[in-house]
């Protein structure tokens, strides 16, 4: 299997390596557990995203009663199944359930370990997309210093972090606040991923249209005074 000719020609050779491993192995068997957990991934990345959230909606009550809720492949297959939910277009309902799964990761991982800060990024963003960007920004603030303590400042995930907050800073109503964070994150995406690099980018974008906000704000508050 290849992922050179991309998630799609991946996912259908996993089809039928999965129906081979279902029939020799069994349907509960772990190997094949894994198997479907990667079939779902695969078809979301293809583009179909509610696919992978119905197969591992499917898939987490199995791995629930063969491993344990608490073995890592479940709680994988639940940050999984968050995350394909949100991308499928119900955002509230991947807050909910990252907002679930992160006390489970603290407790099992602590609060540093890389899969925790990963939920709770991921409960960050979907609380942004669920139409809370003041949550989201606070959200953001306490987990920068962990990122900056666990990942160094230029990591490429503490940059990551970063933009999301700059931009939920926007959201919430504080161009001015976006436009310095962008200004400040953009020489250092430049530095560490490229000029070219599409999160590059993605900040420049950010920090033109935060720009143009905040200006259009500070000329109309000139106006009413």
């Amino acid at each position: 299997m290849s992922l050179a000719e991309g998630p799609a020609a991946a996912r259908d050779e996993l089809v039928a390596l999965l129906n081979m491993m279902q029939r020799v192995l069994g349907r509960e068997h772990p190997d094949t557990l894994t198997t479907r957990s990667e079939l779902a991934r695969l078809t979301g990345e293809a583009g179909d995203a509610a696919g992978a959230r119905d197969q591992l909606a499917a898939l987490l009550p199995v791995l629930d009663a063969v491993l344990g809720r608490e073995h890592p492949d479940t709680l994988t297959a639940r940050s999984e199944l968050a995350r394909w939910t949100g991308e499928a277009g119900n955002y509230d309902a991947a807050r909910e359930q990252f907002a679930r799964l992160l006390p489970l990761r603290i407790r099992i991982l602590g609060p540093q370990h890389p899969r925790t800060l990963a939920v709770g990024t991921s409960l960050a963003y979907w609380t942004g997309r669920a139409g809370d960007p003041f949550r989201a920004r606070d959200l953001y603030i306490r987990l920068l210093p962990v990122h900056e303590q666990v990942f160094g400042p230029d990591h490429p995930r503490t940059l990551n972090l970063r933009a999301n907050l700059a931009a939920s800073m926007g959201e919430a109503g504080d161009a001015a606040a976006a436009c310095d964070e962008y200004a400040e994150l953009l020489p250092l995406h430049e530095k560490v991923l490229g000029p070219e690099h599409p999160d590059t980018q993605a900040v420049r974008r950010g920090l033109a249209l935060w720009s143009k906000q905040a200006g259009r704000r500070q000329k109309k508050w000139r106006r009413d005074k």
